[in-house]
Parts: structure tokens; sequence; C-alpha cells
């Protein structure tokens, strides 16, 4: 709950500074190159969605497939998530990929949304991953030419304690899970639950790349058993964690995504 008043606090920041500037007729808005966002209802979530596509250079003019990266929490992520890996890129740190993510409306609505979609109250995260499974992502896969075999998740925060929960539940879903700095210490009685599925298959997980701030102490308490369980051996160098001094739980995002896409898309 701190995490998320924190985030809300910065995002509130961030709207009432662009609100202010849209007062000026002068001003026009901004589109990121390559994207384009998609009206979307889920008939399994119940609710209108807008999922935002981005395509990386040459994609036009290749007939080739693209990894997927699915960032979380788009209405504050699309940006950074999708222009990262499109540098990154350009020295090979990290290959060309088709970047999506999900937006849920307005202000209030994101956060609604997340709060219900990335924990377990309710059975809010199943239904969330059965939206994936058989809305979303096969939404993405019938409009843009993605590697079935080569899906990413990306989350932060809650939507980095969902991205745990996707590997634990649906291990082969993703072939690589990014979780920086994963509230798992706000879900007490549901980590051990996720920590017993990774246990029980540990051979079959993807590559998992977890972070965390250097000051997010009860964060590293909460994942250190994940951590003994993922180092081992049964998973064959498919799992790293990071402990970065940056100065904060939003300071360490993009330092963190950065660090995490060239770990998962690094030769074996």
């Amino acid at each position: 709950m701190k995490n998320l008043l924190l985030l809300v606090a910065c995002v509130a920041v961030s709207i009432g500074s662009v609100a202010g500037q849209a007062q000026d007729d002068a001003n026009t808005e901004v589109s990121l190159v390559g994207t384009t966002a998609h009206a979307f209802t889920s008939d399994i979530m119940g609710e209108d969605i807008t999922i935002a596509v981005s395509i990386p250079f040459g994609y036009n003019q290749s007939e080739d497939a693209f990894p997927l990266m699915l960032a979380l929490d788009g209405n504050v992520m699309f940006g950074m998530t999708s222009e990262v890996p499109r540098l990154m890129s350009f020295e090979g740190s990290a290959p060309p990929m088709v970047v999506a993510s999900i937006f849920y409306g307005d202000f209030q609505k994101w956060i609604a949304g997340r709060a219900r979609d990335f924990h377990s109250k309710d059975g809010g995260a199943e239904k969330f991953l059965a939206a994936l499974r058989q809305e979303i992502l096969p939404f993405i896969a019938a409009n843009y030419r993605i590697k079935d075999d080569d899906k990413a998740l990306y989350g932060h925060s809650s939507g980095g304690l969902f991205a745990a929960f996707v590997a634990a539940e649906a291990p082969t879903l993703f072939q690589r899970i990014l979780a920086s700095s994963p509230s798992l210490e706000e879900e007490p009685a549901w980590a051990p639950t996720l920590l017993a599925k990774m246990r029980a298959n540990t051979a079959g997980l993807p590559r998992i790349y977890f972070s965390v701030d250097k000051s997010e102490v009860a964060m590293q308490a909460a994942i250190a058993p994940f951590d003994t369980l993922l180092s081992g051996d049964a998973t064959q160098g498919r799992y790293r964690y990071d402990v970065i001094d940056q100065g904060g739980h939003m300071a360490v995002i993009p330092n963190a995504y950065g660090k995490g896409l060239r770990w998962l898309y690094a030769a074996p």
C-alpha cells in the first residue's frame, strides 16, 4: 500500500502538469513513432481497455516475426518500455521487439484496475491472467507478427508481483519475466503459495529477472526465499536478482528495466 500511495502521488503530479499545458491552444499532443492504440473490450475483465502497440524500426520493411514485450501499467510505463528497447536494439543489447501495453482509461480507472488485476483479492490476478491468455495475447498475435516462443512480461511494484505470479502459475505463457521491485511483501499470505508453485516446477520456469532498489529493505526480505530457491542449480542460469542503488522505488525503474532487458536477451 505504501508503494501504491507513492505511485499515485507521483502520477498525480505528472497528470496535473500535462493538464496545465493542455490549456494553451498552441500546444499539440506528441505521438510516439510507430505506435497504434487499439480500443478493446475484454469480456473476461468486463471492461473496455486500450491495447497500445509499438513496432520496431524496420517492421514494415520486413516479413519477419519479432519478440513481444508485454508491459504492465501502460498508463505510465508505455513510453519508457517501448522506447528503451528500441534504442537498445541499435547497439545490439536487446533485439528489435514489438512492445504492447494495456491502458485502463483515466487515472482513477488505472488505479482501480491495477489494484484489482495485480493482486490476489477476489481472484483478480487469476481473472486478469485469463484475459491475457484468452483475449489480449491472441489479439496481439492476430494483428502483429510476433514470435509465439519469445514473449516477455514486464511489471514494476504491484505489476512485478503479478509478473511473479504469472511465472509461478503459467510458466509457459511467457518465456521471459522482468519483475522490478515486486511487491511480494504486500501479499504475505499469497507469496508462499507462489513460492511453492515455483518449487514444484523449478526446471520448467521461464527466464526470470528480479530487481529491487537498495532502499527497499522489506521487499528484499520478501524476495529472499525466492532468491534462495531460484539461485539453485535447477534453474540452470535462467534466473538473476539485482539490488540496485538508485535512490528509491520510482527512481530505480529505468535502470531496472534496462538491466533486465540486457540480461534477459543476452546469449545463455
